[in-house]
């Protein structure tokens, strides 16, 4: 798309060359002409000419600026898409590992570290298929964005999983956060609707935020999986976060 900008630059930089060229040749053409009737003949031609070639080049700009807005527009869209999920519009996968980079030091930032997944998701495709399975995705993502800060940095990592890192939040923030989120959840009219929470908060034990989210992955698991033990000992299989201690 950007190169497509350039192209139109050319073309109306091309097109005042060829006019400034077209003048000047007819110019000396008309210089060269002695018959007083052949010359008002080419200079009536060379006027029509001019002023012909004149308003093209007047609505090929108002064009070209038209198809440069809309270029601009659709750049910033493609810009938009590729560190964003277009299902949530949530930060993609590509962002959130660009922000590994940047947020790389555990202690500079006070980082905390929530990794969320979805229960039972592979159940509700199967069972009432992809389109709800979307909805319960959405749902999820639009009630992580309601809890959380905006200078949170919140990303869709995989299907059904989220990462989220919080800047400036220790330890008791961050649980905090995840009990308010645990909160919601259980309010949530779709008594499917479920998620598991793991995270970490740095101590001065992590060296990395790579570390912190493998850490805090490892504790969603366990707390997945205890979630799962007790929803087969459940007989109203209702998947709402329940009372098990949590794991962190």
């Amino acid at each position: 798309m950007e190169l497509s900008l350039e192209k139109f630059k050319v073309k109306i930089f091309s097109s005042l060359i060829y006019t400034i060229f077209f003048i000047l040749f007819f110019r000396f053409i008309l210089i060269d002409i002695d018959d007083t009737a052949d010359y008002l003949l080419w200079l009536e031609y060379y006027n029509i000419i001019k002023i012909y070639i004149i308003v093209q080049i007047f609505i090929g700009i108002i064009l070209n600026h038209q198809q440069i807005n809309l270029l601009k527009k659709k750049n910033e869209e493609i810009k938009y898409l590729s560190f964003h999920d277009e299902m949530t519009g949530l930060y993609n996968r590509r962002y959130f590992e660009n922000k590994l980079g940047e947020l790389n030091d555990p202690a500079e930032h006070n980082l905390s570290v929530i990794i969320a997944d979805m229960n039972n998701l592979k159940k509700i495709n199967d069972n009432q298929g992809h389109k709800k399975g979307d909805y319960y995705i959405k749902s999820a993502a639009n009630l992580l964005k309601s809890e959380l800060r905006e200078e949170d940095i919140i990303s869709r990592i995989g299907g059904d999983e989220f990462a989220i890192i919080l800047p400036d939040t220790n330890k008791e923030k961050c649980k905090k956060i995840v009990n308010r989120l645990k909160n919601k959840i259980e309010e949530h009219p779709e008594k499917h609707l479920s998620i598991a929470f793991g995270y970490v908060h740095h101590n001065h034990q992590y060296n990395s935020l790579e570390e912190m989210i493998k850490n805090a992955d490892k504790n969603m698991y366990y707390n997945k999986k205890k979630f799962k033990e007790e929803i087969n000992r459940s007989k109203n299989h209702v998947y709402h976060v329940s009372n098990y201690n949590i794991f962190y």
